[in-house]
């Protein structure tokens, strides 16, 4: 089997709040055909002004390098990606566009054996962990009721947003007081500041915080200020410490796991490089027993947690969270099978060959960015 192209899609969608804001993104769908016929298909998302250099990045540079290769050497394939944008060139916005790339060529390999990626991992969880994404922006009484609403359809854990751009800490504490007498003592409550704070900001903030029992805190600080994250830790009580997000590359990830910087680790396949890459941080991980929650990314994500260890669970965005509509709307499949048990809501493991992504055609025809 041998690529013989690459395509790309482009769909982009304008949401319109009753608040009067707005919500939009981009979904790009790069496609790589091979020459037995087989395509696989992979993903990436982007704002409306980096859509055309993610697009060009997958176009011209990156997707052109696979061609005539052997798709099932996806580490050699991700090697070449990545050198083909010299001195460093790989990272930032070009890991995205790799990690689409690299997400169609595991796709390819799941076909080709007429298995679901999680397969090729080695391993078989059929009901995955999650907790619930409530991070919507809404006043704290409005919010503790989303999120009473969330644990009576059966989640027992979910997270809130704290973050400093909407809110400021004082009202942080409202909401995570609020929630927490919505939704009770025995369901855990995550809160994601998304780098937003300073030490001492983030310290005071877990100080007051210890009489509602938060389960996390997540990105405290800033992403690149690993000794900020240190010295939050040192002082977080019974507090986990969460991040990862917003960093890539196996040397990132082995920075905050031996500078002492978190408790939980948060890799996204789509930042870090994809799947290869993602592989590779998960390794680490699991060798310094650093447990995995990757963020956002549920079509992917959903894999890994199903076909590996050391996956504490996934975030699940449910369909009424702009942050995801678009995506959950244009992607029909995978199919998110949930089932509730005692212990929170389960997503099933997927069974569709590859990674089984499938779009609305109807929708995707509407949406389609036409050059």
């Amino acid at each position: 089997m041998k690529i013989i192209g690459t395509r790309l899609s482009r769909y982009r969608k304008q949401e319109d709040r009753k608040d009067g804001a707005s919500y939009g993104g981009e979904i790009q769908v790069v496609e790589i055909e091979t020459d037995n016929g087989l395509t696989g298909r992979g993903f990436a998302t982007a704002s409306p002004a980096s859509g055309p250099l993610l697009a060009a990045m997958i176009e011209n540079v990156l997707g052109p390098a696979l061609v005539e290769a052997d798709p099932w050497l996806t580490g050699d394939l991700w090697q070449r990606m990545y050198e083909t944008l010299p001195r460093r060139g790989g990272e930032g916005l070009a890991r995205i566009a790799l990690s689409a790339l690299d997400f169609a060529l595991w796709d390819l390999k799941g076909k080709s054996l007429g298995v679901p990626i999680s397969t090729l991992f080695g391993g078989r969880r059929e009901l995955v962990p999650t907790y619930a994404n409530c991070a919507h922006h809404l006043p704290a009484d409005k919010l503790a009721e989303r999120a009473a609403e969330y644990v009576a359809k059966g989640h027992r854990a979910l997270k809130i947003r704290g973050t400093r751009t909407f809110v400021t800490p004082a009202e942080a504490t409202e909401r995570v007081r609020q929630v927490r007498a919505a939704v009770g003592s025995d369901v855990r409550i995550m809160v994601d500041v998304n780098g937003t704070w300073d030490v001492d900001t983030a310290v005071q903030q877990l100080k007051l915080w210890e009489r509602y029992d938060v389960y996390w805190l997540e990105e405290p600080v800033p992403p690149q200020d690993l000794p900020a994250y240190t010295r939050v830790r040192a002082r977080a009580g019974r507090t986990y410490i969460a991040g990862g997000e917003q960093h890539a590359g196996v040397m990132e990830f082995r920075a905050l796991i031996e500078g002492g910087c978190v408790d939980v680790l948060q890799p996204n396949a789509a930042i870090t490089g994809g799947i290869t890459d993602w592989l590779r941080i998960h390794s680490l991980a699991t060798a310094y027993g650093v447990p995995l929650s990757p963020w956002n990314l549920q079509p992917i994500h959903l894999h890994m947690a199903a076909g590996l260890p050391n996956v504490q669970w996934i975030e699940y965005f449910m369909p009424d969270n702009a942050l995801l509509a678009f995506q959950t709307e244009l992607f029909t499949g995978p199919k998110l099978r949930e089932t509730r048990t005692d212990e929170g809501i389960f997503l099933m493991a997927p069974n569709a060959p590859g990674i089984g992504l499938e779009l609305d055609p109807e929708l995707a025809d509407r949406c389609r960015v036409r050059n």
